[in-house]
């Protein structure tokens, strides 16, 4: 037992600082993870088809790596840099599955979604009474990353309204899920203060102003109604459908709708043409926004689409390695789905989509703070496929 708080203490605190104060969480977890690429040397046997996202990383380091031909060595280099501190990130949150709980590491994000929610209108409210130093700002996490016109966008400690409205939505599809199934570690033992929790999620997730969010909340909202009402879905139906007649009129930045859109659309088609110009290595992650700016005299940080950005960042490669990857872990997430209906997969069919569709939209994956979490999920379900896989070997022995 003092072995287990003594190798998880230090990760439960880097991520407690992840959402406190981002800077300090995400310099304490990389400073963590220094020497976990040397724990893989030692044990190569863990690398392969059974880790395919440390194998896709390594993938991505390698196509990186050949883009020296170019002699964009800075972007090259940074890139590099960027990826290992990645893999060593994942190896990290991989080992940390192995010693704490689901049920605890379910919790924190949960909490972390909560903090977002109300420290995004403690700041609002703060900003409005007092000038807060910059140093303290950047280090609540209160300093926006973005343009200006969003200022009025709650975000809390996560920089940017759309990296806090994916953290949020990602809380509240673990609540819900938790919420509508019968759990033995319930996020609080009060089922009122739950509901109130998801009500408050919900509004933070409707103050970030993301439409997509709002749609994707929304979807998740109607699948809980029709699983906890299974004898009421012809009346939840009529009055999902009643209220649908309403949200155009409270839906977030609704008269810049088609504007967000044509840019939205313009974005992608100019990430393609990045992609058509390198389209077998790409031209590097922190490569993107230069070859952009000289594409189209505009600069824009990424491709605002993960597809996209791992095409033009890496090429055809990183393209169909990523693709492989979500259609070997929907196959797997499936397949285990049918054959252990263990509870926990629950979590994972819903925070995975949740995920994957806000990725179809923003490339939230530039944040930390929201990188290192997906880690953590990632993990946590890479360590269930182990104990499914385990659980069949040994069940198949004793026969």
């Amino acid at each position: 037992m003092r072995k287990r708080l003594v190798t998880t203490s230090p990760f439960l605190t880097g991520l407690k600082l992840l959402a406190i104060l981002p800077p300090v969480g995400i310099g304490w977890l990389i400073y963590l993870s220094r020497w976990q690429w040397l724990a893989l040397l030692k044990h190569p046997r863990q690398f392969g088809r059974h880790d395919p996202l440390l194998g896709f990383i390594v993938l991505l380091m390698g196509v990186t790596t050949l883009n020296l031909n170019h002699r964009d060595y800075r972007s090259v280099a940074l890139s590099v840099l960027m990826l290992f501190v990645l893999g060593n990130l994942w190896l990290l949150c991989r080992e940390s599955t192995q010693s704490i709980a689901w049920h605890e590491l379910r919790k924190f994000v949960i909490q972390f979604g909560l903090y977002i929610a109300i420290s995004g209108f403690a700041f609002h409210w703060l900003n409005q009474v007092l000038t807060l130093p910059t140093w303290l700002k950047f280090l609540l996490g209160d300093l926006l990353w973005g343009y200006a016109a969003n200022q009025n966008r709650l975000f809390g400690s996560a920089y940017n309204p759309n990296d806090a409205c994916c953290l949020l939505l990602i809380a509240l599809g673990l609540l819900l899920t938790q919420l509508s199934h019968e759990s033995v570690h319930p996020f609080t033992r009060w089922p009122l203060a739950n509901w109130c929790f998801v009500g408050l999620l919900c509004v933070g997730i409707y103050q970030t102003k993301s439409r997509t969010g709002l749609m994707i909340m929304i979807a998740i909202l109607m699948m809980t109604a029709y699983q906890l009402c299974r004898h009421h879905r012809l009346l939840v139906t009529t009055i999902l459908i009643t209220s649908s007649l309403i949200i155009w009129h409270v839906f977030p930045r609704s008269a810049s709708t088609v504007t967000a859109l044509q840019s939205r659309l313009t974005i992608w088609h100019n990430s393609f043409a990045v992609f058509k110009q390198a389209p077998f290595l790409g031209v590097t992650y922190f490569g993107f926004a230069r070859r952009y700016l000289q594409l189209t005299g505009t600069y824009v940080p990424h491709a605002h689409d993960i597809l996209l950005m791992l095409l033009a960042s890496f090429g055809i490669l990183g393209g169909v390695g990523f693709i492989y990857l979500v259609l070997s872990s929907g196959w797997h997430l499936t397949k285990y789905w049918h054959q252990y209906r263990t509870p926990n997969l629950r979590y994972f069919m819903m925070t995975l989509p949740i995920i994957l569709a806000y990725g179809l939209t923003d490339f939230v994956l530039s944040s930390m703070q929201v990188l290192i979490i997906i880690l953590l999920i990632i993990a946590c379900w890479h360590h269930e496929q182990q104990l499914s896989t385990n659980s069949l070997i040994a069940a198949t022995s004793h026969r």
